[in-house]
């Protein structure tokens, strides 16, 4: 049982990000060292080039690529598996290499800090937090609901708090679109 390669504790040493169609690769630091009969430990190696994990179903995906100094779990597999990441197909081994560090894939996200943006379920709904911007990129965006905002609104260049109307008059006139 102890040749078998359980997953382990990692920091992320450094990160490769993919493109928004393919996955990175993250190098990491096993954070548990080995130890000798003494209890002398002996740190382990950097590991390189270990793909890590997006939640895709198909070619929808939520992308939220490692970043230095995460802390997560490598998962190693039971027999030397770089052709089948190499060519994302099923593939034999490369090797006769068995649970080896080098075989392995990155699941990020444990005992990091506390994020500051985020996407949270709430017993109220979706709330989204950012210090950023959110940047939609869609065709057309069709609400059923009421907007509210603190801030203004712009359509088409033109500001709904500050926008103004010519041509009024007194009475039962109609204003001139805003310009």
């Amino acid at each position: 049982m102890s040749k078998l390669g359980t997953p382990l504790l990692v920091k992320v040493e450094a990160v490769h990000p993919g493109e928004a169609s393919i996955t990175g690769s993250v190098d990491v630091q096993p954070m548990v060292h080995q130890q000798d009969k003494q209890g002398k430990p002996y740190p382990r190696q950097v590991i390189h080039n270990v793909p890590y994990l997006r939640i895709q179903g198909g070619t929808s995906a939520l992308i939220i690529d490692p970043k230095l100094g995460d802390i997560g779990f490598i998962i190693i597999s039971g027999r030397d598996h770089t052709h089948a990441v190499t060519s994302r197909q099923p593939s034999p081994p490369a090797s006769f290499r068995q649970f080896a560090m080098q075989d392995c894939v990155y699941v990020g996200g444990f005992l990091n800090n506390g994020p500051d943006q985020f996407i949270q379920a709430t017993a109220q709904g979706w709330r989204i937090v950012t210090p950023g911007i959110v940047s939609i990129e869609a065709t057309k965006i069709t609400a059923n609901c009421d907007i509210e905002t603190s801030g203004d609104v712009k359509a088409g260049g033109i500001s709904l708090k500050q926008h103004t109307h010519g041509g009024v008059q007194a009475g039962g006139g109609k204003t001139s679109p805003p310009s």
